[in-house]
């Protein structure tokens, strides 16, 4: 895509962005927004009041450029405040109030329009007076055009409390945090019994001066203290400007550990080792005075890297969350806190469930393409909105006059003749001018529709490219998940299928034995059958008498020879292994019956 040449050097931009963190990179929100328009619009410049002095860091203008990590071709649009004189933009773009504010005089006196993103905080307050008359001067200021709003109270209070015109107000819930931060739940989140031997819950924030309840530090430290006594392998973890002798910790000390004030790099591979987020923060009773978004941007930031967020929503801010379905809904009863979060310690497979929904529902909600898109539409709307140049009649003459009279009328026609043909050749002159500022202002107009137009249709083309992609990964996930629990049922089956195996295997050797028992019997019952036959047989008083006859009548030898005989014959040979087969007892009995035969 061809660009036209980027102002670098003071002179016209079209996006003149106003900060007072960049290029300090302890707000990563600003980072990624502001980065991206620095990119996309060709002529967009940044200019920073040095803010980061009164709690960031302590280094001056060009040494936070040269240490920053931004990439060489947004660092050289960030400017100090001084580049402001000699730029001539033709939108200004600012977060937070206090910004705006300072900046009004500087923007009126210049009649620069501009756009104000609207954050909770920042000298944005509920029903204080200083507060609410600086909103209604900017809200009502000709030149803001728009106010991007990302609560639902914010957008009310415009409305009802400063009577802001409804045209200028954008609601566009949540903020630009880092979605695309290549986290994947299933590979990277480290997990109590797998990957670690502790459950982790954190508490990330930002004091307001000495105040320890804003924020709900003194709640989670209430929280600590118990889940202490009830769990050794429980750990506490403090991200911010918070120290152990605020609050006395009790039976939490051994079990918490104070990062203080950290960048954006350390959560990278802090947040993937936390399980629980914690944030318990409250506005006044009077709901007067400064309050926190829904969720706050550390717990956003911790969603999107796994982190189950347990949070209280005193301002009834939620609209696209459901409790213990994708987040943990929590409030100032202490102890309610202790028993649902006990409950989630002891069954770390739920836990680890609601945490996943948690995170893919924060990737859907608060999709950084989707949020850019939404911002980037509305400032290209504004920068593309044509100006017009209105020019005010000169008065009528009074017929009082006294120039009026006759020598004087033919002196004024005289003098008016010669300054019309001097306003005619300056009408010609501006007209030439005007032609060909209208020309210039056609192919600027012409360059914008083509390369703005053509940025947002690939803008959508990317959203619906994108959307795709996270339903077929969200689909994917499930699956695994899917298949993830079945492994376990599968393994308990094959486990119980060789165990009756085994038993099977036992039962058929058992039944091998009975066989050959049976067979043995069977044999033996059937010699007995035998034997019993042939006893019947020799017990017979006809086959006596036979043999008797036999016997007498036989010559002496022959008789000998007969018993030999018969002795080889088939019936005694079957007699004799009918008798081997018998048992001793039997053996004995048959013995006897012989003797007597």
């Amino acid at each position: 895509m061809t660009q036209l040449n980027v102002v670098r050097e003071p002179g016209f931009c079209d996006l003149l962005i106003v900060d007072e963190m960049l290029p300090c990179d302890f707000s990563p929100f600003r980072t990624i927004e502001y980065s991206h328009y620095l990119s996309h619009f060709d002529t967009a410049q940044l200019i920073c009041t040095e803010g980061w002095h009164s709690w960031a860091s302590n280094l001056r203008f060009e040494e936070q450029l040269s240490s920053s990590k931004l990439s060489p071709s947004i660092k050289e649009r960030i400017h100090p405040f001084s580049f402001f004189r000699d730029t001539v933009p033709k939108l200004a773009y600012i977060t937070f109030l206090h910004n705006a504010w300072q900046m009004l005089p500087a923007l009126a006196e210049r009649n620069i329009p501009f756009i104000l993103q609207l954050y909770p905080g920042g000298g944005f307050e509920l029903n204080v007076e200083a507060s609410d008359q600086r909103l209604m001067t900017i809200a009502h200021s000709p030149l803001c055009r728009k106010i991007i709003v990302t609560q639902n109270l914010s957008r009310d209070y415009l409305l009802e409390k400063i009577k802001c015109d409804p045209a200028k107000i954008e609601l566009i819930y949540g903020g630009v945090y880092d979605t695309r931060n290549d986290f994947d739940f299933s590979r990277d989140k480290q997990r109590f019994g797998t990957h670690k031997d502790t459950v982790d819950i954190c508490f990330v924030a930002h004091r307001y001066g000495d105040d320890t309840k804003k924020k709900g530090y003194d709640q989670f430290v209430a929280v600590a203290q118990a889940l202490s006594e009830r769990f050794e392998h429980v750990r506490f973890h403090v991200v911010g400007d918070y120290t152990p002798d605020q609050i006395p910790l009790g039976a939490a000390e051994r079990t918490m550990t104070f990062h203080g004030k950290q960048p954006n790099a350390f959560f990278r591979e802090f947040y993937p080792r936390m399980d629980i987020i914690l944030s318990v923060n409250r506005p006044t009773e009077s709901r007067k005075g400064a309050f926190d978004g829904f969720p706050t941007g550390a717990c956003m930031e911790a969603g999107f890297r796994g982190v189950l967020n347990c949070i209280s929503d005193p301002l009834d801010l939620n609209v696209a969350f459901t409790d213990d379905v994708d987040f943990v809904l929590v409030d100032l009863d202490t102890q309610k806190t202790i028993d649902r979060l006990s409950k989630l310690i002891s069954n770390t497979e739920r836990l680890y469930d609601v945490a996943y929904a948690n995170w893919q529902k924060f990737l859907e909600v608060f999709d950084t393409d989707y949020q850019l898109w939404r911002r980037t539409r509305l400032i290209t709307a504004e920068l593309l909105r044509p100006e017009y140049l209105i020019v005010r009649p000169a008065p009528n003459r009074s017929m009082m006059d006294s120039d009026f009279g006759d020598n004087g009328m033919r002196h004024q026609v005289e003098e008016a003749n010669g300054h019309y043909r001097n306003l005619l050749e300056q009408y010609n002159t501006v007209a030439t001018a005007y032609e060909s500022l209208r020309a210039d202002y056609s192919q600027v107009i012409e360059y914008y529709e083509n390369q703005h137009g053509g940025l947002l249709g690939e803008y959508k083309t990317l959203a619906e490219g994108f959307e795709a992609l996270r339903l077929e990964n969200a689909t994917l996930h499930e699956n695994i998940s899917a298949l993830n629990g079945t492994i376990p049922e599968l393994n308990a089956t094959i486990s119980r299928l060789y165990f009756e195996n085994s038993a099977l295997h036992g039962d058929i050797n058992a039944l091998n034995g009975t066989l050959l028992e049976l067979n043995s019997t069977i044999s033996r019952l059937q010699a007995e059958i035998e034997l019993k036959e042939m006893e019947a047989l020799l017990r017979s008083e006809e086959a006596r008498r036979v043999i008797q006859a036999m016997v007498d009548a036989a010559p002496f030898g022959r008789v000998e020879k007969g018993v030999l005989r018969l002795l080889k014959s088939r019936p005694a040979m079957s007699i004799r292994m009918s008798y081997s087969r018998l048992d001793p007892r039997r053996q004995h009995l048959t013995v006897q019956n012989e003797k007597q035969t």
